[in-house]
């Protein structure tokens, strides 16, 4: 019986894409934070025109990362439905 290859793409750039992809994800959740955080503070300051703006903003960041995951996991997939390994062969 042979034994199975690896699980995991091995093609040439694959971990960076997905070490970029995860950097990219983790910052548009830093950026989400301080968006509530500032938004917070200035409407406990008395601007009340900020919150629907910001709303917008932190919905669009979500969509963004959303996008992401999407599109990484629909890759993965697609991976291993055809069943590639090293080098883009099977």
């Amino acid at each position: 019986m042979p034994i199975p290859g690896p699980n995991h793409d091995l093609r040439p750039g694959a971990g960076a894409v997905a070490t970029a992809r995860l950097v990219v994800v983790a910052l548009l959740c830093g950026l989400q934070y301080w968006l509530l955080t500032a938004t917070m503070e200035a409407f406990h300051g008395g601007d009340r025109g900020l919150p629907l703006p910001a709303a917008i903003a932190s919905g669009a960041c979500f969509l963004l990362g959303l996008g992401l995951v999407i599109v990484a996991e629909r890759n993965e997939a697609r991976r291993r439905r055809l069943g590639l390994r090293a080098g883009g062969s099977s």
